[in-house]
């Protein structure tokens, strides 16, 4: 190491790193120096770089992410290895009146055990060298968004499309959402909509809409186990509908044909969802991802997909995960408008599935121990 690079440059050397971690299941942490004062004169380059040097180790990086504001890769660094290297800089560059403020940021694990989630830390290295992290903040997730990595951010086209045909299908679909609803309240009583906590862009949660298809009071602890043993297996993500006496008269179709999703046009329309993207998994789910399989989270979710267009339900849960982090690094134009021309024979197929036929009106009555669809 024998200069600090520039930001592009640092941001390629950070994805490397990452790429690395998921390939031997290793792990990194970087932190980040904002420093009012700093010029990136000759000299002040040259003092900040015999300090870097002198409180880190050979292999580690550095580079400018912004306008006074550097930043650390450490490999291999766990977040307490990754603070006491912050804490040695910032007691290092008090003789040089700079004040620098430290932040503190693992992947893949957000926090380490022994350490509170929702504890703070300050660091100003005018006052203490303790740290200020507000709750959750030391994630891969709100280090690229601190870093505005180009490949993570939603292209403005794409966000532009979304609120156009968000409102537009808002808008034309009305009388078929209020038919939906009404019949939804003619069969089952309880709410309309159903609402669920969903994981979305770079592992934000936000609440998603859907048209209630089950009973009100289904329970869910099944679907926790099924979902255990799809992650490790290569069987086909089958849905769990047939025959499920939760799911109200016609559910199924609802299910089958996506008009159950159609509320998610108001997610669209908010940004917490796109027209097309990786499907939004639940909470639990997403705490049994491997390492590789968190970068789905940089694509915002969507109402269909790639996945959602290449079999679906007769593929099994790895290949989905493909499918999810090919869409998040390729994601163009041209691709939303294939997967939007396949969507409709996509769902014209699934309704065909012959297995189905005659299943779709379930009247057998309440029974709680069956595990919903996804």
């Amino acid at each position: 190491m024998d200069t600090i690079y520039s930001k592009q440059t640092f941001l390629s050397i950070i994805e490397c790193e990452r790429a690395r971690a998921d390939r031997i299941g290793g792990y990194f942490s970087v932190v980040t120096f904002t420093i009012n004062a700093l010029k990136k004169s000759g000299g002040e380059k040259k003092i900040l770089y015999d300090l870097l040097v002198k409180n880190t180790r050979g292999y580690d990086d550095f580079g400018f992410i912004k306008k006074n504001c550097f930043a650390i890769l450490l490999p291999q660094a766990s977040y307490a290895q990754a603070h006491k290297v912050a804490q040695r800089f910032c007691s290092a560059i008090i003789p040089e009146n700079l004040n620098p403020t430290a932040g503190v940021f693992t992947y893949p694990t957000p926090v380490e055990p022994g350490r509170q989630k929702d504890a703070q830390h300050t660091a100003d290295a005018g006052s203490s060298t303790l740290f200020h992290m507000t709750a959750g903040a030391n994630t891969y997730g709100a280090l690229i968004q601190q870093l505005k990595m180009p490949a993570t951010q939603m292209p403005s086209w794409k966000r532009i499309m979304d609120i156009v045909g968000a409102a537009a299908g808002l808008l034309l679909l009305l009388p078929l959402f209020m038919l939906i609803a009404a019949y939804i309240k003619s069969v089952s009583p309880g709410p309309v909509f159903f609402k669920q906590r969903r994981v979305g862009f770079l592992g934000k949660s936000f609440l998603c809409f859907k048209f209630r298809t089950m009973h009100i009071n289904a329970a869910t602890t099944v679907h926790n186990t099924y979902f255990k043993n799809l992650t490790g297996s290569e069987t086909p993500m089958e849905k769990l509908d047939t025959q499920d006496p939760r799911i109200i008269p016609y559910g199924r179709l609802l299910r089958k044909s996506g008009l159950d999703e159609l509320p998610q046009l108001l997610n669209v329309f908010l940004g917490d969802m796109s027209l097309i993207g990786p499907r939004p998994c639940i909470p639990y789910e997403a705490e049994h991802y491997q390492q590789w399989q968190l970068k789905r989270f940089e694509a915002v979710p969507g109402i269909t997909g790639l996945w959602q267009v290449n079999g679906k339900n007769k593929t099994t849960f790895n290949a989905m995960m493909r499918f999810d982090i090919a869409y998040a690094m390729k994601k163009n134009l041209w691709l939303d408008a294939k997967i939007l021309l396949k969507t409709g024979p996509a769902i014209f197929d699934q309704l065909l599935q012959k297995k189905d036929t005659g299943l779709y009106k379930n009247e057998s009555g309440r029974n709680n121990t069956v595990s919903p669809a996804f």
